[in-house]
């Protein structure tokens, strides 16, 4: 299947970052700027999300129906990616924190933004080691790695749709284990209908699927990732996905994992849009 020009671009962005790549933390202002995008894109409004991101360094691209907001990845202000549907007020969020590190995840987020028109696509804008001095051990040290700090745009932007109640979906990717293709978690949220969703449908598509508390998994659970302690706050759904290597390298299995995700966010939007109005 030929790939969307979107996609093209994202792929080719994503190749562009460089581990030593460099990068700066945003300013307090900056992190604000980051909350005013986030309230654009929650409200499908495509012309203030472009006037928003320019204040952030993005350059806006319309591919279609879709609008590609983009930083530079070879710039200091590598903060962000994110492909929107103008007029569309996003239902669900698939969110891609590692790119060019977790190989591919950004092909299947993309899938599954493709598959539904209202989920939004947050990615990244950097790698996840970019600006990152040579002595750091901790992930949180990292100034570019999104997952474990709050002071990035990314997490910014997931904050804010996170307190708006839309279910978020994270990618992310693991060397390959024996058994193991995807270790399923909500991270520091709490399960619920979406998680059991993604787990019945991955397991359909003949993943072997691996959740708490198998002690292959647990260093690949998610627990402080900055973005499910924000939807726990919130009390909305959050699902921490890691991907084995070889399933992330095979197209076949990623557009069977972006149709088990999208089939899944499909169901709980409507159980919540079709429930009974009496619960």
């Amino acid at each position: 299947m030929r790939e969307r020009e979107v996609t093209t671009r994202v792929v080719d962005l994503a190749a562009a970052m460089r581990r030593r790549g460099p990068y700066r933390v945003p300013a307090p202002a900056e992190v604000a700027v980051a909350r005013e995008l986030a309230e654009a894109l929650a409200g499908g409004d495509g012309e203030a999300a472009r006037a928003v991101g320019v204040r952030l360094g993005l350059e806006a691209t319309a591919f279609g129906e879709d609008l590609l907001l983009a930083s530079d990845p070879t710039g200091e202000r590598a903060w962000l990616v994110v492909v929107a549907r103008p007029g569309t007020a996003p239902d669900a969020v698939v969110e891609v924190p590692h790119p060019n590190a977790d190989l591919d995840t950004e092909r299947i987020g993309l899938a599954v933004q493709e598959r539904r028109a209202r989920t939004l696509y947050l990615q990244a804008g950097a790698h996840r080691l970019a600006g990152a001095p040579s002595w750091v051990r901790e992930r949180a040290d990292c100034p570019a790695d999104v997952s474990s700090r709050r002071d990035a745009p990314f997490s910014r932007v997931a904050a804010v749709l996170a307190a708006r109640g839309l279910p978020q979906v994270q990618l992310h990717g693991f060397a390959d284990r024996d058994g193991l293709d995807v270790v399923l978690s909500p991270g520091a949220a709490r399960g619920g209908p979406l998680l059991a969703a993604v787990r019945q449908r991955l397991v359909a598509a003949g993943e072997r699927v691996a959740t708490e508390p198998d002690p292959r998994c647990d260093d690949l659970l998610g627990r402080l990732n900055v973005q499910g302690r924000a939807a726990d706050r919130a009390g909305s759904a959050f699902v921490h996905l890691e991907l084995s290597r070889s399933l992330r390298r095979d197209a076949v299995r990623r557009d069977a994992v972006a149709e088990a995700l999208a089939g899944a966010l499909d169901g709980v939007s409507c159980e919540r849009a079709c429930g009974d109005p009496g619960v």
